[in-house]
C-alpha cells in the first residue's frame, strides 16, 4: 500500500471522527495534518523508514498507528453524553 492510503486507511480505524486534511511528503519523511470535531488542526510528522516499514511488519504499524492516534486525540472533542 503506498504511504498516503496507508495513513489515511489507519486515520479512519483509529479515528473515525478525524479526517486526513494534507500530506506533505519531505525528504525525510511525511507530514500530516488531520481535522476533527473540535473545528482544530494538527500536524504530526512520521518518518519515511518507519512509515514505508509498515507495510510490511506490525510492529512499524503499530508505532505510526499510535503516532496518528496522539494527532487525532488533539482534534476530536470528546462529546458528554450526560451518563455519569
Amino acid at each position: 500500500m503506498d504511504p498516503r492510503g496507508l495513513i489515511e486507511d489507519l486515520v479512519q480505524k483509529i479515528a473515525p471522527n478525524t479526517t486526513v486534511v494534507g500530506i506533505a511528503e519531505n525528504a525525510e519523511g511525511f507530514r500530516v495534518t488531520v481535522a476533527g470535531t473540535s473545528g482544530v488542526l494538527a500536524d504530526c510528522e512520521l518518518p519515511r523508514e518507519t512509515l514505508e516499514a509498515a507495510s510490511h511488519r506490525s510492529t512499524a504499524r503499530a508505532r505510526v498507528a499510535a503516532t496518528l492516534k496522539r494527532c487525532a486525540d488533539d482534534v476530536d472533542a470528546r462529546i458528554p453524553d450526560g451518563r455519569g
